[in-house]
Formats: C-alpha cells, sequence, structure tokens
C-alpha cells in the first residue's frame, strides 16, 4: 500500500514539476548579453528543472525496480553513441567546445528515459499536452503586456516564437481531432480555441517564413487524422483564419524584399559552403567545436577566387543553419550515420504502425523538426529541446516495442537521483551568477573589474570570460607598455583565432603589435582579417 502512494507521490511530482517550468519557469526574463546555449538565462534555469525531472526518472526506477525501455531508445542510444565517436579523431583539438553539445544530447536522453518509466495513461499524457498549450498562451499574453522585457524572454528570437506557436497550434488541432471531452471542459476549452486563433494573429506579424513553412506542415500531416465534416474542426481553422485576417489588416510590418532576399541567399550560400566542406572531408570532417573557423576560412578563400558569391556579413557563423549539417560537417560520416540511425529507426516504427494517428502524432513533432533544419533551435531555446523529446516519447509510448527489465542494483539509480539533480542544480545557480556578473559588467562600461575578479564559475562561460580577461590584461599592458603582458596577449589572441577567428580579436592582435613597435606585423593582422572578412570596416578607438 505504502510503495503504491509513493509511486503516485512520485510521478504527481514529476507532473507538477514539468508544470511549474512551462507555466512559470520558461517565462523568466533576465537581462542578459545574447548568444545561445547557457549564455542565456532561461537555458540555464530550465536545465535545473530538467535535472529534477531525470532525477524522479532514476529515483522511480529505485523504486520500482524495474527499468522500461524502448526499442526506439536503443537505436537513439548506438546513434548518439556513435555522435561521441569524433571526440577520439586526430582533428579534436578544439572539441571540448562542443562538450556541452553531446552533454545536453545525452541531457535529452536521460529525459527521454525518465518519461518512459512511469508509463502515464493516455489521460495524464493528455495533461502534459494541455500544460504545453498553457505555456503557449501565457507567452501570448507576455508578448501583449509589459511584464516582461520581450528582447529577453525565451522566445525573444521570432523564428523560435514561430515555431514554438506552430508546435501549439499542432497539439491543439490534435486535441481537436482526438479529444471529444474537451468540450465538456471549459478550461481545456478555452485553450484550445485560443491558441489557433492568437497563433494566425501573431505568427503574421512575426514574418517568419519558418513559422508559415512549420505551421502548414503540421496542419496537413493532421487533417488525415480527423473528420473533414467535423463543425468543431471547421471552427477552430474558422480561430486560425480570423486570427491571421486581423493580423494582415493590423499595423503593417512587412520585412523589406532586400531583406528577405539577403536572408535566402546567405541561407543557400551557406548550405551550399558547408556542403563542400563536407566533400573536402567526408570522413573526419573539420573537427568538433570548429564549424566557426572552419566555416570562415573556407568562405574567405571562396570569395578570394569568386567575388560574385554571396557577402554573408561580419556576423561570427558558428552553425549552418541546418542540424544534419552541422553534425556531419564537423564530425564527418559517423556522426551522420548516428543521426539516420535514430531517424530510420524512428520512421521505421511509424511506417510499420500503418495507423492514420502515427501520421497526426508526427504532424505535432514538425514545426520544431522543420525549424532544426533551418535554424538551430536546440541552442537557443531548450523548451524546443523538451517539447521535442517529450512528442517524441509520446508517439513512442503509444506505437513503440516496449521492454521491462528487472533491476536488481536500484541503489545506484537512487544514488543518482539525488547526485545529478544537486550537481547540475549547483553548476547552473554558479552559471546564472557568472551571467548576471558578466552582464553588469558590460552594462556598466567595463568599469569595474573586480566583478570579473568575483566569478566562482566562468566554465560555460569559457571563451566570453577569457576574451573579456584578456582585454583588461591588454588595455593595462598598452597603458604601461608591458612587453611581456603585450606578448602574452599577442601568444593567448593567435591561439584563440584558431578556433574562433572574430574580427574583434584580430583588431585587438594588430594593436597588440603596434604597441609593441612592430607595425609590419600589425599591418600584416590588418590583412588577414580584411581577407577572412571581405568589406568589413576595420574599427578605430
Amino acid at each position: 500500500m505504502m510503495k503504491k502512494i509513493l509511486d503516485l507521490n512520485i510521478r504527481n511530482t514529476f507532473f507538477y514539476i514539468f508544470s511549474i517550468y512551462f507555466l512559470l519557469g520558461m517565462h523568466i526574463s533576465i537581462d542578459h548579453v545574447g548568444g545561445h546555449g547557457l549564455y542565456l538565462p532561461f537555458n540555464i534555469i530550465g536545465w535545473i528543472f530538467v535535472s529534477l525531472l531525470i532525477g524522479m526518472g532514476l529515483y522511480q526506477i529505485s523504486c520500482s525496480e524495474k527499468l522500461f525501455i524502448t526499442k526506439l531508445q536503443i537505436y537513439s542510444l548506438i546513434g548518439s553513441t556513435l555522435l561521441v565517436v569524433p571526440f577520439f579523431y586526430p582533428n579534436n583539438v578544439h572539441a571540448s567546445l562542443a562538450l556541452m553539445r553531446i552533454m545536453g544530447l545525452f541531457g535529452g536522453l536521460l529525459l527521454y528515459l525518465s518519461f518512459s518509466q512511469f508509463q502515464f495513461s493516455k489521460e495524464e499524457k493528455n495533461k502534459f499536452l494541455y500544460v504545453i498549450l498553457g505555456s503557449v498562451l501565457i507567452q501570448i499574453l507576455l508578448k501583449y503586456s509589459s511584464l516582461i522585457q520581450p528582447q529577453f524572454s525565451a522566445m525573444a528570437q521570432k523564428n523560435i516564437f514561430a515555431s514554438f506557436l506552430s508546435t501549439g497550434a499542432a497539439i491543439s488541432l490534435f486535441l481537436v481531432v482526438k479529444e471529444n471531452y474537451i468540450i465538456n471542459n471549459s478550461l481545456n476549452r478555452m485553450l484550445v480555441f485560443c491558441i489557433p486563433f492568437f497563433t494566425g494573429l501573431q505568427i503574421y506579424h512575426l514574418q517568419s517564413r519558418t513559422g508559415y513553412l512549420s505551421l502548414i506542415a503540421g496542419i496537413i500531416f493532421l487533417i488525415f487524422y480527423g473528420k473533414l465534416r467535423n463543425r468543431i474542426l471547421f471552427f477552430w481553422f474558422g480561430l486560425l483564419l480570423t486570427g491571421l485576417l486581423i493580423g494582415s489588416l493590423s499595423i503593417n510590418n512587412t520585412r523589406p524584399t532586400k531583406e528577405i532576399e539577403y536572408s535566402k541567399n546567405t541561407r543557400i550560400v551557406t548550405y551550399q559552403l558547408t556542403y563542400e566542406m563536407i566533400k573536402n572531408n567526408p570522413i573526419f570532417g573539420t573537427g568538433y567545436g570548429n564549424f566557426l573557423s572552419a566555416f570562415r576560412h573556407h568562405y574567405a578563400k571562396r570569395k578570394s577566387d569568386d567575388p560574385s558569391l554571396q557577402t554573408i556579413g561580419n556576423s561570427n557563423m558558428d552553425h549552418p543553419h541546418n542540424e544534419l549539417l552541422f553534425w556531419t560537417v564537423e564530425g564527418g560520416i559517423l556522426p551522420l550515420v548516428g543521426l539516420l540511425i535514430m531517424a530510420g529507426s524512428f520512421l521505421n516504427m511509424i511506417w510499420t504502425v500503418k495507423q492514420k494517428k502515427t501520421w497526426a502524432m508526427l504532424g505535432i513533432l514538425l514545426p520544431i523538426l522543420i525549424h532544426s533544419q533551418l535554424e538551430l533551435p536546440f541552442y537557443i531555446s531548450l523548451v524546443h529541446w523538451i517539447i521535442f523529446i517529450f512528442i517524441i516519447y509520446l508517439i513512442d509510448s503509444e506505437f513503440g516495442n516496449h521492454f521491462e527489465t528487472k533491476v536488481s542494483f536500484s541503489s545506484i539509480f537512487r544514488f543518482l537521483s539525488f547526485v545529478i539533480p544537486v550537481v547540475i542544480t549547483v553548476y547552473m545557480g554558479t552559471t546564472l551568477k557568472t551571467a548576471s556578473v558578466i552582464t553588469q559588467f558590460e552594462r556598466t562600461g567595463y568599469k569595474d573589474p573586480s566583478l570579473l575578479v568575483s566569478i566562482v564559475n566562468p566554465y560555460a562561460w569559457q571563451k566570453k570570460y577569457e576574451t573579456l580577461i584578456m582585454k583588461l590584461n591588454l588595455n593595462i599592458a598598452k597603458n604601461t607598455k608591458n612587453i611581456e603582458k603585450l606578448n602574452d596577449y599577442i601568444e593567448w589572441a593567435e591561439r584563440y583565432v584558431g578556433h574562433s577567428p572574430y574580427l574583434f580579436i584580430y583588431y585587438d592582435l594588430a594593436t597588440a603589435y603596434e604597441a609593441l613597435g612592430d607595425g609590419e606585423k600589425a599591418w600584416e593582422v590588418y590583412r588577414y582579417a580584411q581577407y577572412l572578412y571581405p568589406g568589413a570596416k576595420w574599427r578605430k578607438e
């Protein structure tokens, strides 16, 4: 009896943690300096919640002394293992820069496994979907309010918000065609029918082609599952179209044609150059953590050989805006095989079932899946990664092959259920503090170096922290004419641009040589920076 009560409490706690994150945690808006991954405070907060969910899943294993696993999870583990192999390649000099990416991948797998341990009923799974819908509605309402600073929210980037809205709309439509009881539940009814209207309204203003494409794709897969003569279905589409119409009649936020063309051409060139890089390094790739440097140098050479090549600007291209290309260009053939194993096992599960419902559920997944092939949503928004994992679990739990195995070493899972959340929470808490201190340092005009000294955990922000510290050292060295410190900066900068050839580092490197009286070397650095960044304006102090 006590075991059943404990199991119920663990299930409820898992759901409450999930709900608190989606209804509160993800909406916390904190000032930041931009970037992706753990450079964004809302992602740091999100990983604390993910660690708690993982902890609950592992604790459930220790209590039930059973491990529930699926065929898709086994193939996902095999595929993910292949993604780790490039860490041992000879070109892994900068592989440590990809470590967080790998940890995020396996964190997602652990979350996936944790969902599976509770054997949630269909009714309980629906509750999770409604919680996600609630988060979509909250985010929409926050956009209309002044309660948060929109530029610092989890949905600040327009394509991120667009695919989030499209996913919400797809979930809403899925529940309409799947569940009849929503009509008798006022809260569920409000959520399901508010989402299409506000999605239509917001997605028009966002002017996101990614959003349009993902919304249309999701709807196409879902409408074949529903009865086309269903009045509720017609009502849902009516709300979506009404939102789009009102959006089109309100303030015109149409993007300039030149901006749209530039964005399209830049993406095409990025894909083209990335494909060329893959052809040049098909086995080992360019090396994990090396895309930023490899792409910039390849682009510079191609631009030098063919000046008519689309100019991609001076922004730092650290991702090719396609997840499949990203893993392949850096890791070579094995990561590609790993991804294909995961995707193939998933599609095989969908195809084998041969039910309309499986394709409808695939429609829920499509907005984020499409977005991952056009941008980098999983690096900017942890919310997208969690929803993606949950939807895969949802499909797998209903149509996949499940296995149950007895666990004889449950104490290990109990130990990990406490250690993982504690370690990750402490790490993320100190990372959040680091983010706050560095943001304060930049916002106050770089005037208080003691702020940087107070940082306890610079590791997640290592690149940013390094550049700030070395910039301070360079300024001191130039003011005091300290030859040793100038040489230290030069040595560091020449090593740093090996993996991150930022234009501002080349500028500071040139000034360091200038301060040493080596004008010829300074001009050499300047010319090389101009080669890497054609058309760049050389800033002056």
